[in-house]
């Protein structure tokens, strides 16, 4: 997913502006950053495209009614946070009271909550290809970077970054019912040649064509 460090720098100042002050009009933005209200509108209009910003009216009187720019929850979650060092101390936790298993259990928990959710989205169709396609999207849209690679004998799924790596490089009961996951929801023909865990660039599922 992207970070705030990677937004324009001055749609950066914007979002940090927003999210300090809980929203702001076109021209108190104006006057904070010092540019024009024509430029601030170009700028809210490239976020409000991207989904990292909303607005909403305030009326002030006779006229026409202002709006107020407010941070998304996308927006929000670009901001720093420190949910994996949190997780990681509590699985630590989990281990020390209860053991492996139960982390073993939380994954399996997860997975199949997973599958649940997503099975009627993925199993509509019985085309493999499809299937791992509407899976690439899905992934997509939860802040993976995936490719979907489509080779002689077979199809890959390429994932590019993984959410929950600090805790997978850890716990590889992550990584052992990710390929569960995707053996139930694809089918058992699925295979994993490489994995971020081990070192590799991306974790990469290969499907046989049939």
């Amino acid at each position: 997913m992207q970070s705030i460090k990677e937004e324009n720098p001055t749609r950066k100042r914007i979002l940090l502006l927003l999210k300090k002050t809980g929203g702001m009009t076109t021209e108190e933005l104006s006057k904070a950053l010092n540019i024009t209200p024509m430029g601030i509108r170009q700028h809210l209009l490239a976020l409000e495209r991207k989904g990292l910003v909303s607005y909403e009216t305030k009326r002030h009187g006779i006229g026409r009614p202002g709006y107020i720019y407010k941070i998304t929850e996308k927006a929000d979650s670009l901001f720093p946070k420190n949910y994996d060092k949190f997780i990681l101390q509590i699985f630590e936790e989990i281990e020390k009271r209860e053991g492996k298993k139960k982390i073993a259990e939380l994954f399996r928990w997860r997975k199949d909550t997973l599958l649940q959710n997503l099975k009627a989205t993925i199993n509509g169709t019985k085309d493999t290809r499809q299937r791992l396609l509407n899976l690439a999207s899905i992934l997509e849209q939860e802040g993976y970077i995936v490719d979907f690679v489509e080779e002689k004998d077979s199809y890959q799924l390429r994932q590019y970054n993984c959410p929950i790596s600090m805790i997978s490089r850890k716990y590889r009961e992550s990584c052992k019912t990710e390929l569960e996951f995707y053996k139930e929801l694809i089918g058992n023909g699925v295979q994993r040649i490489s994995c971020i865990s081990d070192g590799a660039p991306a974790c990469i599922y290969s499907v046989p064509k049939s």
